[in-house]
C-alpha cells in the first residue's frame, strides 16, 4: 500500500476530468464516484437529483454563516439551512464514509477540501486551454459553437464559487491541489497515467 487511498479531482468544465477519473479507477480496480454522489445525497434529503443539480454548484453564503445561524435555532438547526447546505453537508458525511472503508476516486463535490485531514488523500486539478476545452463541448457535450465559451465560464464560476464558499482554500489556485495537469496539452491517457504512478508509489 503506497502514501494514497483517495483520489479526489476538482477540474475545469469540458477539461475531461471526469473521463481521467474514470480511467484511473479503471485501471486501479478501485470504485468511480461522481454524480453518483449527488443521487445518495438526493435519497437521503428525500428528493429527486435533477431537482438539486443545480443547487449543487450554487452558493448563496458561506457555510460558515450558516453554520452560525443554526446555532441560534432551537429544534433541528439543519432544516433551517438553505438547501445547497443542507446539500453540502450531506454529501460531505457520504464522502466522508465512503473513504473510511475503501480507495476510490471522486470528481468534484469539493472531496478533496473535505477530506483536508486526511494525508492519504491526493488532491488532483485539471485544467485545459479554453480552445480544447471548446472542442470538447462542442463534440462531447453537444453545445452550440457560439455558446461554448460562455457555458465553459459559467460552468468554472459556478464551481469556483461553491468550493470557495466552503473553503478556506480557492478552487482555481494551484496550490491548493498535490498536482495539476493540463489535460489540453497531455491528453487524458497520459494524465491518467500520471496519477496512478503518484498514487501507486
Amino acid at each position: 500500500m503506497g502514501k494514497y487511498r483517495v483520489i479526489a479531482i476538482e477540474r475545469q468544465y469540458a477539461s475531461g476530468g471526469k473521463e481521467i477519473g474514470k480511467l484511473v479507477a479503471e485501471k486501479l480496480g478501485i470504485p468511480f464516484y461522481n454524480r453518483e454522489i449527488l443521487e445518495m445525497a438526493a435519497k437521503k434529503l428525500g428528493v429527486r437529483p435533477e431537482n438539486i443539480e443545480h443547487a449543487e454548484e450554487s452558493a448563496a453564503k458561506s457555510l460558515l454563516s450558516s453554520f452560525a445561524m443554526m446555532s441560534r435555532i432551537d429544534g433541528d438547526p439543519e432544516k433551517v439551512l438553505p438547501l445547497q447546505d443542507r446539500l453540502f453537508i450531506t454529501e460531505s458525511k457520504i464522502i466522508t464514509d465512503l473513504t473510511r472503508t475503501q480507495s476510490c476516486v471522486i470528481v468534484g463535490r469539493g472531496a478533496g477540501d473535505i477530506l483536508r485531514e486526511d494525508e492519504s488523500c491526493l488532491r488532483v486539478f485539471i485544467y485545459a486551454d479554453v480552445y480544447s476545452r471548446i472542442e470538447r463541448a462542442v463534440n462531447e457535450y453537444m453545445c452550440a459553437p457560439e455558446d461554448a465559451e460562455r457555458i465553459l465560464k459559467q460552468h468554472d464560476r459556478r464551481r469556483s464559487s461553491f468550493y470557495d464558499s466552503h473553503s478556506l482554500k480557492k478552487w482555481s489556485d494551484m496550490n491548493t491541489y498535490d498536482v495539476c495537469l493540463n489535460s489540453g496539452a497531455l491528453g487524458s491517457r497520459v494524465c491518467a497515467r500520471t496519477i496512478i504512478d503518484i498514487f501507486s508509489k
